[in-house]
């Protein structure tokens, strides 16, 4: 089976929940890294989930606060 490679990029208007990747049935995935940027001037609190298919929730971040004009990097180690 061949690797496929993927770039994920979203920018995030609301507070709404937003689905960012959903790893195929017969697939796996690994994560290699998460960028977040706040480009609004007023600093930002994020949580960051990941729910499997038992709607089983894991809160990988939970009330991440990201300062004004800030770059943060979430995961600088591979996630499987």
């Amino acid at each position: 089976m061949a690797n496929i490679y993927k770039n994920e990029l979203v920018d995030l208007t609301t507070t709404d929940n937003t689905t960012i990747y959903t790893t195929p049935s017969d697939s796996r995935a690994i994560i290699k890294s998460i960028i977040v940027s706040e480009d609004a001037g007023s600093g930002s609190t994020i949580t960051f989930t990941i729910t499997n298919a038992a709607s089983a929730v894991f809160s990988l971040f939970k009330d991440k606060t990201i300062a004004s004009k800030a770059t943060t990097e979430l995961l600088t180690h591979p996630l499987i």
